[in-house]
C-alpha cells in the first residue's frame, strides 16, 4: 500500500506547472527522492497514461496528460498527500487546515496560496482563497491568535477569480477543500 501512494509523490512537481514538460532530475530534485526510484515512479504513470513521455534530443521529459480520464483523481491524491506532509511539519498549517475542514461547508473551496503555500515558516502572512459564502471571521481570529496575519479573498465562485491571480494560485498552493474543483477550475478555466 506504502509503495503505491508513494509513487503519487513523483507527480507533487506538475502541481504547480501543469502544463510544462519536466526532466527527470528537476522532478527528482524537487520530492528529494533519488533518481532510479523517480524514474521507476514516472514510466509507471506513464504507462498507467497519466504522463506522456517526449524527447529533446538526449534529454527525457515527462508532461501531465490532462486528457486522461482519471488525472483529477490522481492529482488529488497528490496534492493531499502534500498537504499532510505540509501539516505535519507545521503544526500551524494543521490547525488552520482542522478549522476549515470543521467548520466550512461542503461547497466551500478553500486554498492557501502565495509564501505561505511554498514555506509557512518563513510566511510573513497567510494568503487564503475562498470560494463560496462561508463566513471568515472565525478563520481571521484563528490565524491571528497563531501569530499569521491573514490574508483572505473571497469570490462567489471560483470563475470569478482574475486570471492573473488564478496564474499565481498554481504556481503555489496547498488544497485544503474542494481539491476536485479547484483542480478542474485550474486545469481547465471557463
Amino acid at each position: 500500500m506504502v509503495k503505491k501512494l508513494t509513487i503519487y509523490c513523483a507527480l507533487e512537481p506538475f502541481l504547480t506547472k501543469p502544463f510544462e514538460k519536466l526532466h527527470l532530475a528537476h522532478i527528482s530534485r524537487e520530492i528529494n527522492e533519488p533518481h532510479p526510484t523517480v524514474r521507476q515512479w514516472l514510466n509507471a504513470l506513464e504507462e498507467k497514461g497519466v504522463l506522456t513521455k517526449s524527447h529533446k534530443g538526449r534529454l527525457t521529459l515527462y508532461s501531465l496528460n490532462i486528457h486522461h480520464l482519471n488525472i483529477i483523481d490522481y492529482l488529488v491524491i497528490s496534492e493531499k498527500n502534500k498537504l499532510i506532509k505540509e501539516c505535519e511539519k507545521w503544526a500551524v498549517l494543521g490547525e488552520i487546515t482542522s478549522y476549515i475542514s470543521k467548520n466550512f461547508g461542503e461547497s466551500a473551496k478553500v486554498l492557501v496560496f502565495g509564501s505561505a503555500a511554498e514555506s509557512f515558516k518563513t510566511a510573513k502572512d497567510i494568503d487564503l482563497l475562498i470560494a463560496g459564502k462561508d463566513k471568515t471571521q472565525g478563520l481571521k481570529n484563528l490565524a491571528k491568535r497563531l501569530n499569521k496575519e491573514p490574508h483572505i479573498v473571497q469570490a462567489e465562485r471560483l470563475e470569478k477569480v482574475s486570471g492573473a491571480l488564478r496564474a499565481e494560485i498554481i504556481k503555489k498552493h496547498l488544497l485544503i477543500k474542494g481539491s476536485e474543483d479547484i483542480l478542474r477550475w485550474m486545469l481547465w478555466p471557463r
